[in-house]
């Protein structure tokens, strides 16, 4: 009977265990983006309380901080279709599975959320089951009182199994400061997530608005080599006629092998910039994918409001900033964490175990036990010296706090910067296309006008040249100015912290 209660204790004792195991430091990977293949939404900071004062960072990073799944998975690649022309929206989204820039970043956001979850498993008490066997021979003397030079042996054998417990009830602001980082941390990784599929929605919207320019490029030198025909043929009939020179044929032959070499050269940089948007989207050199043409898309608007507004709508939404006021907090909570080792743990200890074993005294026949035993203990520990080491680690801690501040406003800094001159960009680029528009326009006149002067004799071949050469730089101007203005409000929208998947531009 003794037996089946002591069985029983040990049963509910490791019930217990069980009970306490099942809030487990993994259930943190809730706070982590739950797949690869988008971005984390960062939750606004919420409102600071009436009457309290703190930094930017604390407000920010208080509360919730991200969804809270049921279930995180890993996204394969995607799979291509090389008969199908991708638009921009699904060859970002092709980037955002197959990109390995944005899925080492999600794996850094769950290792971050795991941290969470080992400080606050701190929280809980420690159990394990433990184990001790062995053998001992012990002499010892007999009082002289009772027996003079006499001596005691005795021989055990003991197994001990043991479930231990310990629980730290106060440290004193270590856990909830090594909390607070985790916690800071664990959010600038999420944001940093983001902030990568941020950079990759850019760079995949950059090389195929560049794509989109090199195949203009190409489209106006194939016309400048059928124009470079149309002339050297015209020169021919000229020619045939007694009207043009042996010079002007030999230019005119010229003219259409410089036209073909611009072609060639124009070809080889349509492959470059294909190959420089397939890298960008994480894809392997030899993919062959579609890639649907932008000439015709619609220009962005002008820039809505001063560039102020931007540059405020970018301290609020860029995660490189947002990361940047984590990193301030993060620090703080680590400079505390630092201070607290001054500070005493109390703990909780105990131990139940089984006393299995024997002895023999003086060579008798073993004598066995087998009975519960156990303790219950607190346990007050406090380090009073450490030959500097908690102040070294304090002054670490505080150059940390510094270089936070120190990083926190050369990325502000850098984003007035890139703001500003983004704003410009759109509107240069803007600018830009409407006067290259209103440039081939008046190149295709004169291109015709001299052309048909050309061939009623009224015209010099020297004019007819040149209007060819100023309508093909035209052509090819146009295109570039089409895909800067394209280029430049994709890059405003990045640097403000507002670019998505499926408006790239503002």
């Amino acid at each position: 009977m003794r037996h089946r209660n002591q069985s029983a204790a040990f049963g509910k004792a490791s019930l217990a265990a069980l009970l306490l195991l099942g809030a487990c430091a993994t259930d943190a990977l809730d706070r982590a983006p739950p797949e690869p293949s988008a971005g984390w939404t960062i939750a606004p900071p919420p409102p600071a309380s009436p009457g309290t004062t703190g930094s930017l960072a604390a407000s920010l990073l208080a509360g919730p901080i991200g969804p809270q799944p049921a279930s995180a998975s890993r996204a394969g690649d995607a799979v291509v279709d090389p008969n199908r022309p991708y638009g921009l929206a699904e060859l970002i989204d092709i980037a955002q599975r197959s990109n390995p820039e944005t899925r080492g970043a999600w794996e850094r956001a769950r290792q971050a959320a795991l941290a969470v979850g080992l400080v606050e498993a701190e929280y809980l008490p420690e159990i394990s089951a433990e184990a001790l066997a062995g053998y001992q021979h012990v002499t010892l003397p007999i009082p002289p009182s009772l027996v003079p030079g006499a001596k005691f042996t005795a021989q055990s054998v003991e197994f001990l199994p043991a479930l231990t417990v310990k629980w730290l009830l106060f440290d004193f602001g270590r856990r909830s400061s090594a909390e607070k980082a985790a916690i800071a941390e664990s959010f600038t990784a999420n944001v940093g997530f983001t902030g990568a599929h941020q950079r990759l929605i850019f760079a995949v919207s950059r090389d195929y608005f560049g794509l989109g320019a090199a195949r203009g490029r190409l489209r106006a030198a194939e016309e400048a080599v059928r124009n470079a025909r149309v002339v050297e043929d015209t020169v021919r009939d000229r020619n045939a006629n007694g009207l043009a020179t042996v010079v002007e044929m030999a230019q005119a032959a010229r003219q259409t092998a410089e036209a073909r070499f611009n072609l060639a050269r124009s070809t080889g940089a349509e492959h470059s910039a294909y190959q420089a948007l397939v890298a960008s989207m994480g894809l392997a050199p030899g993919a062959v994918i579609k890639v649907a043409d932008n000439s015709s898309q619609a220009l962005p608007v002008a820039p809505a409001g001063t560039v102020d507004k931007f540059v405020d709508d970018a301290m609020a939404n860029r995660p490189d900033v947002i990361a940047a006021l984590g990193k301030v907090r993060a620090a703080e909570a680590k400079l505390d964490l630092a201070r607290a080792a001054y500070n005493p743990t109390v703990a909780l200890v105990g131990q139940g175990f089984q006393n299995i074993g024997g002895l023999s005294a003086q060579g008798s026949r073993y004598y066995s036990i087998n009975d519960p035993g156990g303790n219950i203990m607190l346990q007050l520990s406090w380090p009073l010296f450490d030959a500097g080491a908690r102040d070294a680690k304090v002054g670490i801690a505080r150059s940390a706090v510094a270089a936070a501040h120190d990083e926190l406003d050369q990325t502000r800094n850098v984003t007035v910067k890139q703001v500003a001159d983004a704003y410009d960009a759109v509107n240069t680029g803007l600018a830009e296309h409407e006067a290259a528009v209103a440039l081939v326009a008046a190149a295709r006149t004169a291109y015709d006008a001299a052309l048909d002067a050309y061939r009623h004799g009224v015209g010099t071949y020297t004019d007819l040249v040149n209007d060819e050469t100023s309508l093909t730089r035209a052509q090819a101007e146009l295109e570039d100015a089409h895909a800067d203005a394209l280029t430049a409000a994709a890059e405003l929208a990045f640097v403000t912290g507002a670019i998505t998947a499926t408006q790239p531009s503002p």
